[in-house]
């Protein structure tokens, strides 16, 4: 995890940031709204079967978007969150496709607040599914060919997911009124772990597989949310 060392850091600097800032008393209102960035993946071990059969490799970070949202009651925030990651390689005419859908509960805790302005710890428990599809390009043109001819092994799991995160979100308000309300942006960092390999079944066909490696959405993810809500300080 080399590459994902600076949202580590990341992390642990606001963390030391916002401990060391005054915490108010709270606020009371909500927030929610469209979410894109990134989210690691564990597949090295994936990798190395696909490379085995000559397959092409998956990278390990793709592309995450969604959305969510909270409701603030004093310094605890209570909400959702749902997630789609999808990744894809194409090679020698081998496609590799990787499609995760998550959601989770969220509760948090107000760390810092400055009138339209906060910082929040947030964790997240919940579950999704994984589907990994493995397809070749059908050698005919012809209908009745391809009739009898199956260029694609689509492989299925469920599992449960576990998340943790520094966010952060500011609503473009402008006053020093005692309220807030309107469009507001926001960033979450943070870590998921998904033990699939630990407790999930894999189904082909409705057949269970068994020898499946290890891999999921567990490691580093970052993301950005544009939204609107409306809070009272």
């Amino acid at each position: 995890m080399k590459k994902t060392g600076w949202l580590i850091t990341l992390i642990i600097l606001l963390i030391g940031l916002v401990f060391s800032q005054e915490v108010k008393n709270g606020q009371y209102g909500g927030l929610g709204g469209g979410d894109i960035g990134a989210q690691w993946l564990d597949v090295k071990e994936l990798n190395t079967q696909l490379t085995a059969a000559g397959l092409p490799e998956l990278k390990d970070v793709a592309l995450a978007n969604g959305g969510g949202g909270y409701g603030v009651m004093g310094r605890f925030l209570i909400g959702g969150e749902g997630y789609g990651i999808s990744t894809n390689e194409k090679e020698s005419g081998k496609t590799v496709q990787l499609d995760i859908g998550y959601g989770t509960f969220n509760i948090g805790y107000l760390i810092f607040s400055k009138q339209a302005f906060r910082i929040y710890a947030l964790g997240g428990i919940g579950g999704g599914g994984i589907e990994l599809k493995i397809s070749q390009d059908p050698a005919s043109s012809d209908f009745d060919s391809n009739l009898s001819t199956f260029n694609q092994n689509t492989f299925y799991t469920e599992f449960p997911i576990f998340k943790v995160g520094i966010n952060a979100d500011y609503i473009l308000s402008f006053s020093d009124d005692e309220a807030a309300g309107g469009l507001a942006i926001g960033l979450a960092v943070g870590y998921t772990y998904a033990p699939v390999g630990l407790i999930s079944d894999w189904q082909l066909s409705e057949r269970t597989i068994g020898s499946v490696p290890n891999f999921g959405p567990t490691g580093p993810y970052i993301t950005f949310r544009i939204g609107g809500g409306g809070l009272a300080f």
